[in-house]
């Protein structure tokens, strides 16, 4: 089994490296977790995903089995019957999530797990919106850093109502992640806020 701690800097499923940056320097977890899935192919596995976590593990009792083509899919099939989940998708949508924070990972010959540090304070926030989150009051300018250039985080954008994060909001952030990846961003930070869940905000007419 190996353990892992470090900040992560993720920038979308196809831009590698995924690095995790600890005290000891740079670590590429790609290579990592590629070789979890080439050993879990073709055998019984299960996964559960959560607001700050991920684990995908051998499972006997599971009915569906893990099926990896490298460059082109990562799901678990179903082993009778029609059915199939894209965990790429799942995993790819946690590491967005814990993206910029404080993360444990362990890697071993039965799956990953990966999770978030929970002794790092960071910053919460509600979807309010579908899947964006409205930022507090003078949050914009405290947290997300509006306007100090690459001290911005990536993630802040501007509606008629106020300043909202898009980290949460999964297809918006793979945007502003790649974008990130090819240097098309004036912001140039992955802020670490936390998703704390759902709180909809009352509209008064």
């Amino acid at each position: 089994m190996k353990k892992l701690k470090g900040r992560l800097w993720y920038l979308w499923w196809g831009n590698k490296p995924w690095k995790l940056m600890t005290d000891g320097g740079e670590t590429d977890l790609w290579p990592l977790m590629e070789n979890i899935f080439i050993s879990l192919s073709g055998k019984r596995v299960s996964h559960k995903r959560e607001l700050e976590s991920y684990i995908l593990f051998l499972d006997p009792d599971s009915g569906s089995q893990l099926e990896y083509e490298p460059n082109k899919s990562l799901v678990l099939k179903a082993i009778e019957g029609f059915g199939w989940t894209n965990i790429s998708a799942y995993l790819d949508e946690v590491l967005i999530w814990l993206d910029g924070r404080m993360v444990e990972i362990e890697i071993g010959d039965d799956g990953l797990k990966i999770c978030a540090d929970k002794t790092e304070e960071v910053f919460g926030l509600y979807f309010t919106d579908g899947n964006s989150c409205k930022i507090p009051q003078n949050a914009e300018n405290t947290i997300c850093k509006i306007g100090q250039g690459k001290e911005t985080c990536i993630f802040v954008s501007l509606s008629q109502d106020g300043f909202y994060c898009e980290k949460f909001s999964s297809m918006t952030a793979r945007v502003l992640l790649d974008r990130l990846a090819k240097g098309t961003l004036n912001a140039g930070r992955i802020g670490n806020c936390a998703l704390l869940g759902r709180k909809e905000e009352l509209v008064t007419t």
